[in-house]
């Protein structure tokens, strides 16, 4: 609640209206809420699903794996601590009942693919509920993807209205579908477009912001889907403002400004976050970033070690991004637990973090983005060398969910690279023209 408590507020009671509403008519419809990353949709989420009217019919859904894991550890710690304690837990539960419950605490958290069952027959249904929020909304995949195992037969989002309609037949469904901006960082993402098209063909209506159409890209035509009949007004269906960073929005802001190769637009945000004395850091020595982690994280704070799926070649700094420590532990252990990220001895990928975030962050950044002729590439580590990769846009958003974990600071640790030239995967100049455009888009140099 450290975003502005109206806002959320104002959304959650709008989108609450809105599924009693189409739940009492008996109606199908898809309600949509977006925002940047750290902005609250998550928490209106987990709102809806757990308090109302509609609690008792409704889940949380994700495609994000750790996310659930993280979540469903943080109600078994929970639960652990008050019964633990000399307080009397108000579930009424026996000390004995302890591990029922704990198992029983990941009911209203699940994990997507579940929701998609036999894929092949058209005769399995979900009794879950009749109200899913899907959290990160925008990653559902197309068809063809492997999912369980199998290729998808359809579009995901049409396949899971069309599961929703074929478990409840006559009463009614609701999809709340939380979406954020430019993070599609998976090859086979639709995005946000992908529930508008299956909504129109499988007869869902649907209600949507105007700030929302307005993330659509222009050939998404965004017009068409504003007037539509099917569709309905939302007046609070996007949160403007980011709950990470002391809601202070510029760190996104800024990372968007650099990711898009707007330097000077970048080191102006740099400017605000530098006078709110919240500067963003860089350096090449990797000591010097965990000593910054460490002696800024005190009373409880958290840190971390973060980097690219790519990244590949991090493995000469002792950073293994394919290693993807237990998530749970690594975000929820205390300091001084070896398994926790506050130990900065593991790194762990924009997978696992999306959704997530810690107080001070490591961002470190590998030559799978970097600058060529004054512009961003992309590059995969294939064998043993770079190979060029085609995926811009997913590399780019890779780093732009890393970019915003932080809720209180952040360093970027751009590595030199081998000197020495014996290790041709590490050229100098690659990192050099990397560490010089951040310092450009007004990255302070820490040493």
């Amino acid at each position: 609640h450290a975003a502005p408590r109206e806002a959320i507020e104002q959304a959650t009671a709008e989108i609450r209206t809105h599924a009693e509403r189409a739940l009492a008519a008996g109606e199908y419809t898809i309600l949509f809420l977006s925002g940047a990353p750290g902005a609250g949709k998550t928490l209106v989420g987990l709102d809806i699903v757990m308090r109302g009217a509609t609690a008792g019919d409704a889940v949380f859904v994700t495609g994000n794996v750790p996310l659930v894991e993280v979540l469903n550890r943080a109600l078994k710690y929970s639960y652990i601590r008050q019964v633990d304690s000399d307080i009397r837990v108000p579930t009424g539960y026996r000390r004995r009942d302890m591990h029922h419950v704990i198992d029983a605490t990941s009911y209203k958290i699940v994990k997507a693919h579940r929701f998609l069952g036999d894929l092949t027959s058209g005769t399995h249904r979900q009794s879950d509920g009749r109200v899913l929020v899907f959290d990160e909304a925008q990653r559902t995949y197309e068809q063809g993807r492997r999912v369980n195992q199998r290729p998808l037969p359809d579009h995901e989002a049409d396949l899971i209205l069309a599961l929703q309609r074929r478990s409840y037949p006559a009463d009614g469904a609701v999809i709340v579908a939380l979406i954020g901006h430019n993070q599609a960082i998976n090859s086979g993402e639709l995005g946000m477009i992908a529930w508008l098209h299956a909504a129109e063909r499988k007869g869902w209506s649907y209600a949507i912001s105007d700030e929302t159409l307005g993330l659509l890209r222009p050939e998404d035509e965004p017009d068409k889907w504003r007037t539509s009949p099917l569709r309905t007004r939302l007046e609070h269906g996007h949160l403007r403002q980011s709950m990470r960073f002391y809601r202070n929005s510029a760190v996104e802001k800024w990372a968007g400004a650099v990711l898009d190769g707007q330097a000077t637009k970048a080191r102006g945000f740099a400017t605000l976050l530098t006078s709110a004395k919240l500067p963003l850091f860089l350096t090449r020595n990797l000591a010097s970033a965990r000593a910054w982690a460490r002696d800024n994280s005190f009373g409880g704070a958290r840190c971390g070690l973060i980097a690219s799926a790519q990244a590949r070649r991090l493995a000469a700094e002792g950073l293994f991004v394919e290693l993807k420590p237990d998530i749970a532990s690594w975000m929820l252990a205390p300091t001084g637990d070896v398994r926790s990220s506050s130990t900065l001895e593991t790194v762990q990928n924009q997978f696992q973090v999306q959704g997530l975030e810690m107080d001070y962050c490591i961002v470190c950044w590998d030559a799978d983005l970097r600058r060529e002729a004054n512009r961003w590439a992309a590059y995969k580590f294939r064998g043993a060398d770079w190979q060029r990769d085609s995926l811009l846009e997913v590399a780019s958003n890779s780093y732009r969910v890393l970019l915003t974990r932080a809720r209180k600071g952040l360093v970027l640790f751009v590595p030199r690279g081998d000197p020495s030239g014996r290790d041709e995967t590490r050229p100098p100049e690659v990192y050099n023209g990397i560490a010089d455009y951040l310092i450009e888009c007004g990255a302070v140099v820490m040493d």
